[in-house]
């Protein structure tokens, strides 16, 4: 029971991001942050994945061009496991046979990196957020 003097708890859906581009990173991290989200960063693939199965995010945005460990494979790696979460991928340029990789590697949309931040962030919402 909550008291009079206390106010109860905002639900704040987890983000996990993962971007090679550091200045990308950080003005979509403050995006989402303005939104009400948690947000938590990684430079790299793996980095995202133990960062997604520690913090049980609502979703994780990956760019599809990470250093080392590609968004695609970073993806599919996650799907593998048992997750209650939902991964975004980011492209240069999205096309029919990249959405079918995209199903195929698990992701649950597939949206343009040079979508604008709105359009970024109402992707991922109702993706993620809408049943």
């Amino acid at each position: 029971m909550i008291a009079r003097t206390q106010t109860p708890m905002t639900f704040r859906p987890r983000l996990v991001l993962a971007f090679s581009d550091t200045a990308r990173a950080a003005l979509t991290s403050r995006h989402f942050r303005r939104l009400g989200w948690e947000v938590h960063q990684a430079a790299t693939g793996p980095e995202a994945r133990r960062l997604a199965h520690a913090l049980r995010p609502q979703a994780v945005l990956l760019d599809v061009d990470l250093r080392g460990e590609s968004g695609w494979l970073t993806c599919a790696k996650l799907m593998l496991g048992r997750c209650d979460f939902k991964v975004v991928l980011l492209a240069d340029v999205v096309t029919p046979e990249m959405e079918d990789h995209a199903d195929a590697v698990g992701a649950a949309a597939l949206v343009c990196r040079g979508a604008a931040l709105p359009v970024l962030a109402g992707e991922v919402h109702d993706t993620v957020l809408v049943p």
